[in-house]
């Protein structure tokens, strides 16, 4: 995921991965947690915006 985020994003590519140190990869499972959350958090409210005040829900399975 972190692979996929820096091929659309040059600032997130400049440092994460290949050209992080070797100590900060940012693939611990606190840090992709807390990637898949910001995401989460986009998602919903690009979805609040489209809609305004109507009822919506989000099924998520595990695949």
């Amino acid at each position: 995921m972190v692979k996929l985020l820096a091929s659309y994003n040059e600032e997130v590519k400049a440092v994460v991965l290949g050209n992080a140190p070797q100590n900060a990869k940012y693939t611990s499972p606190t840090i992709q947690k807390e990637i898949l959350d910001l995401l989460a958090c986009n998602v919903q409210r690009a979805i609040c915006n489209k809609i305004g005040n109507a009822k919506f829900c989000i099924i998520v399975d595990e695949s």
